[in-house]
């Protein structure tokens, strides 16, 4: 089975209730059960803002400290407040399976697109796990390569992570680039090491790192195994409405000096665009009724039912979570 957990504020739980109310989710069928939970956290933000800022500043520097994200950008670090209470709440437990599916959590950025299975990703992870505590080491916290786009959380420990944030207080007392979701999580890990693991190179591939933003066509020769692709978009490019507009995933190499977009034929700079990080097209401009009988009608078996999506609006409020 598979729960997914959409943290949104207000503005944004409008949208995806408009969209899911649009395309019927609730009349696809899946071979598995699936369960979407969009968690308004409206409520939650003021709190959150407080606690951001008294953690992360310094009576010196009291200012906002990420405009390019805003608060948003910070709702993986505290996802756990959330998603643990509810899947405790409705599973009536947070033993077993549950806890099991609570410390192997995947996150992932709007702007990152799933074009494997989670299947390895998930072995991966618990074959990590397992080897951990046959060394005797400590149990990480998340699991990532120093992108916080795509990260395997502990959620049931994850507070652990700001008591440490607590402790730091170099971090508060930085500027604010040290500030972010992602550099949080670095200062963090380069302090104790003991808090992370990698997760599988299969599983890190950002065009904005690695050098792919520059050299978007050789992904293609330099990984033989992609699990997901994260469009990471610079802010002095236009590039329109999403990171699918303007031209696709192509204007990546339209924009780099060192990528010929000219270069259409087979083996060209292009084409391989077109044919690595060009995939991750067809899954962002699939329409719903073709991902609900791709993704669902089509993989149940004969003689199976299947199950109907599940689409829970959950509206959180300070009273009833941490």
């Amino acid at each position: 089975d598979l729960h997914v957990h959409l943290l949104a504020d207000n503005k944004a739980a409008q949208e995806i209730d408009s969209i899911a109310t649009q395309h019927k989710w609730v009349d696809s069928i899946w071979r598995n059960q699936i369960e979407v939970i969009v968690h308004n956290v409206e409520e939650m933000i003021p709190g959150w803002r407080e606690f951001l800022t008294n953690m992360l500043t310094t009576e010196s520097n009291r200012q906002w400290m990420d405009e390019r994200v805003g608060i948003g950008g910070y709702f993986r670090l505290l996802a756990h407040r959330i998603i643990v209470p509810y899947e405790c709440r409705n599973r009536k437990a947070c033993t077993g399976d549950v806890k099991k599916d609570l410390q192997l959590a995947v996150y992932m950025d709007t702007d990152a697109i799933i074009i494997s299975n989670l299947n390895h990703l998930r072995y991966s992870a618990e074959n990590t796990l397992k080897m951990t505590k046959e060394e005797g080491r400590q149990i990480p916290l998340w699991m990532w390569r120093d992108n916080s786009g795509f990260i395997i959380l502990d959620l049931t420990r994850f507070e652990q992570m700001w008591k440490r944030v607590e402790i730091l207080r170099s971090i508060a007392r930085g500027g604010p680039n040290s500030k972010n979701d992602q550099s949080i999580l670095a200062q963090v890990e380069k302090n104790c090491t003991s808090f992370t693991a990698e997760i599988p190179l299969a599983w890190s591939t950002h065009i904005g790192h690695d050098g792919y933003r520059p050299y978007p066509h050789r992904l293609i020769w330099q990984r033989k195994e992609v699990g997901m692709l994260h469009f990471t978009t610079p802010a002095k490019f236009n590039f329109g409405k999403n990171f699918m507009d303007k031209g696709g995933p192509g204007k990546w190499c339209e924009i780099s000096r060192y990528c010929n977009q000219t270069a259409t034929q087979p083996g060209g700079d292009m084409y391989n665009v077109e044919s690595s990080w060009g995939l991750a097209e067809y899954y962002a401009k699939l329409s719903w009724d073709w991902a609900f009988f791709q993704g669902g009608t089509s993989r149940i078996r004969p003689n199976e039912k299947g199950h109907v999506l599940k689409y829970v609006k959950n509206v959180c409020r300070p009273d009833s979570s941490r």
